[in-house]
Order: C-alpha cells, then structure tokens, then sequence
C-alpha cells in the first residue's frame, strides 16, 4: 500500500500520459492481456478517478482504495445495464473501509457514475470486444489564393465597378435587340400565315358576290390590324427600354468626365480673365 501511495503522489506530479503509465506500474493488467488498446482505456478509467480523489482532497491510504477500486471495478461492469452498474459501483464503494471517509462516498459515487453511464455504450463496446477501429485519412487538395497583380497593373474600383455596369448594361441591349428582332419576325409569320388560311377556304371555283367579299377582306384586314397592333405595342415598349439602356449607358460613359469638364471650365475662366488684364 505505501509502494502505491508513493506512485499516486508522484503521478499527481507528472503530466497525464507519464502519470498513466507511472499509476499503472504498481498493478498487473490481466484482464485485457494481448490487447495494448483496451488495457490502455482500464489504465486511463483507473487513473482519471484517482486523479479526482486526490484534488478533492482524500487521504492518501483513500485515493489508494479508490485505485484499487477502480481496476477491479471496469470489468465487473461488463454487459451490466445501467441500473445494475449505479447498484454494483455503489456496492464498491460501500464496501471500502474507514480510511475512505463516508463524506466523500457521494462525491465519488457522483463522479464515477458521470464518468461512466455518460460513455457507457462506449465501455460496454470496448469490455465486450465488439470495437473495431478504423483509421481513416483524407488527402485534401490546398488551393492558394492567386498572386496578386502589381498595383500598377491594377484597376480603381470605382473604374471598375462602372466597367461592370457597362457590360451588363451592353448584354441587356443585346438581350432587347433579339427580343425586338422577334417580335418583328413573329408579326411576319402570322400575317403570312393568316393571309394562308384565307386565301386557302377560296377556290377558282366559288363564286362570291360583291357583299360577301367585301365582308371576308374586311374581316381580314381586321383581324390583321388587331394582331399588328398587339405586336407593335409589345415592339414599342422593347424599344422604350432599349432606349433606357442606352441613356444609362451614356449616363456612365460620361460620369467619369465631370473633372475634366471643369478644368475645362477654369482654363475658359482664366483666358478670360487674362484678356480682361490685358485690356
């Protein structure tokens, strides 16, 4: 017991990974001989709860009980539920003698329930032997951003921001051109086509009176004004926006002269006030 108390004290002092293996000298693992992995995870249990006894601030013979308790503890718990795991580590821990103070009962009962039934489904995989561990690795391509250009190969970003409207500005006419285009087309077609199926119900055979063929051009002309007149208002207000397009165009075209508009300005206004001097 004082081997085991000295080797507490001096994990206590080391960091985690050197204090593991400092605690588990003192013991003989033989429940998970031949497995490196899942000794290490009984090893880990063993110390995590000895490390809480002893900031907690247990008696050194105490953080000893817990350590023992501990080891013989894990695999007990094997295809335990969760009921009888709460039952069989509160039996443990019953059953420690005096140097455990009764005060400090709770308090471990608290932290190894915690410890445990949070990651149970995991402790039962790794007591049962049904955990199969993969290693996976990913190889990921790393884009790095582009060399920046000097800046003196470089655009202001108000320059480029109206070069930026221009060309939208410039694909939106392009757009409303082809609509117009159209349009102009489409009213063609259906002009012939009408004009077809008129001219298609008439045979040299069939003999029509003034009257009727009065009334038969005049329901063409009719139905071909009405359908002309639907096409035009359509071309008309594609033409409207057109129209606007060009006018931003032009609005942004010029809005980068307005400084040389008025050095033009001052230049007038010093000729003239130069030829006021000389008179």
């Amino acid at each position: 017991m004082d081997a085991l108390k000295t080797a507490i004290k001096e994990a206590a002092r080391l960091k985690r990974d050197e204090g593991i293996a400092r605690l588990s000298s003192c013991f003989q693992w033989r429940d998970f001989e031949g497995d490196d992995q899942r000794q290490y995870i009984h090893q880990e249990f063993v110390y995590e709860n000895v490390m809480y006894s002893v900031q907690r601030g247990l008696p050194w013979a105490a953080v000893a009980q817990i350590a023992n308790l501990s080891k013989e503890l894990l695999p007990e718990l094997r295809g335990l539920e969760r009921s009888e795991a709460l039952s069989l580590i509160q039996t443990r821990l019953s059953q420690c003698d005096q140097r455990l103070p009764r005060s400090h009962h709770a308090t471990m009962y608290d932290f190894m329930v915690q410890s445990y039934i949070h990651h149970q489904c995991l402790y039962q995989a790794f007591l049962k032997e049904e955990v199969k561990l993969k290693c996976m690795h990913s190889h990921l391509e790393i884009h790095v951003p582009p060399h920046p250009l000097p800046l003196s190969e470089g655009t202001d970003l108000g320059v480029w921001e109206k070069q930026q409207a221009l060309k939208e500005l410039m694909a939106a006419e392009t757009v409303k051109l082809a609509e117009i285009h159209k349009l102009k087309e489409q009213a063609e077609a259906q002009i012939m086509e009408k004009s077809q199926v008129i001219l298609s119900d008439l045979s040299l055979e069939d003999r029509l009176d003034k009257q009727a063929l009065e009334s038969m051009v005049r329901s063409f002309l009719q139905s071909e004004v009405d359908m002309v007149k639907e096409i035009l208002m359509k071309e008309i207000r594609a033409v409207q926006e057109l129209l606007e397009i060009r006018l931003s165009q032009t609005a942004l075209q010029g809005a980068g002269r307005p400084s040389d508009a008025s050095d033009l300005s001052q230049k007038g206004c010093t000729s003239g006030s130069t030829k006021t001097k000389k008179k």
